[in-house]
């Protein structure tokens, strides 16, 4: 027999968010009902464990961590390890950008490349990364965070905590409803959901409505769906420091594009991540992280 003390032990050992969701929709709807943005009911479930302060201080930490990687990764040079001898490109991307007496429209996007190359050469050396949502598609939310502190005007520490509190909702989803392994979904899975988790976190800094933000993470995966996980000689180098690259520009792009519109559209983010799911089911095992197929079994190792 349970009393009402042992089932008030039982919460207070295993806290409830107050509001759980388990889909976009879900999250939408429940944003709509509390009249609340969405950093605000994420922060909230993040409460039911920590402090309001603790939560922010925690997140914090966690940008302060993907500054660190990136400056790392501007100073090392030289090659990375393993067989391919992938030589670092970040420092030198750095160095020009930096150096250059000129500032030209397009410098944004090389600045975007540079921290994304320099997180994921990190990572491929071992260095210590910020895992998001894995260490292979580590370098596109602190590639668009970097961009976000840089080029936003007004940007702030308070629209940092935003951006990660919503991009790490729509993570949320996806492991749900998916997954983030490229051994399970191919590359849609990790750069995919890098990209989807970046986009919606941009427009939730830029203060854009929660449609917004849902359009924006839908974008970010519905243009990588079917993207595999081939890569060359087993290490996270070749295609994956590039495409990390290439993730963080196209997250850029995707909040751009959904802060333009007012958040109407015709595909779901729910109807994306089950299109990606089923992608991954029927995609063959050598596109999943097998290395025996695509690119890894096309380009020399050495």
């Amino acid at each position: 027999v349970r009393g009402d003390e042992d089932e008030a032990a039982e919460a207070h050992a295993h806290p409830q968010p107050p509001y759980a969701f388990s889909s976009g929709d879900e999250l939408l709807r429940l944003c709509r009902e509390h009249g609340l943005e969405m950093f605000e009911l994420v922060l909230a479930n993040e409460c039911a464990w920590a402090s309001e302060a603790q939560v922010r201080a925690r997140l914090l930490h966690i940008w302060q961590v993907m500054q660190a990687c990136v400056e790392r990764g501007f100073r090392q040079t030289g090659l990375l390890p393993g067989v391919l001898k992938v030589r670092r490109r970040a420092p030198r991307l750095y160095r020009q950008l930096t150096e250059s007496g000129t500032v030209r429209p397009l410098d944004v996007m090389d600045w975007v490349n540079a921290y994304a190359l320099a997180v994921n050469e990190e990572n491929a050396a071992g260095g210590r990364v910020v895992t998001a949502p894995t260490n292979g598609a580590a370098g596109i939310v602190p590639a668009v965070l970097h961009y976000y502190r840089r080029f936003e005007s007004g940007a702030n520490d308070d629209g940092v905590i935003r951006f990660l509190l919503v991009a790490a909702a729509m993570g949320m989803l996806y492991k749900k409803n998916a997954s983030i392994s490229g051994a399970e979904m191919g590359c849609q899975g990790e750069v995919g959901v890098a990209c989807s988790m970046a986009a919606a976190g941009l427009v939730a800094a830029l203060q854009g409505t929660n449609e917004q933000i849902e359009n924006a993470a839908e974008i970010g995966m519905e243009h990588n769906l079917g993207l595999t996980c081939d890569p060359v000689a087993g290490l996270v180098q070749i295609p994956c420091i590039e495409r990390n690259a290439m993730g963080a520009v196209k997250a850029v792009n995707a909040a751009r594009l959904a802060m333009r519109g007012d958040g109407s559209h015709k595909v779901s983010l729910d109807q994306v991540i089950a299109t990606m799911r089923q992608t991954g089911a029927d995609m063959s095992t050598i596109y999943k992280e097998t290395s025996q197929g695509g690119l890894a079994v096309n380009v020399p190792e050495c």
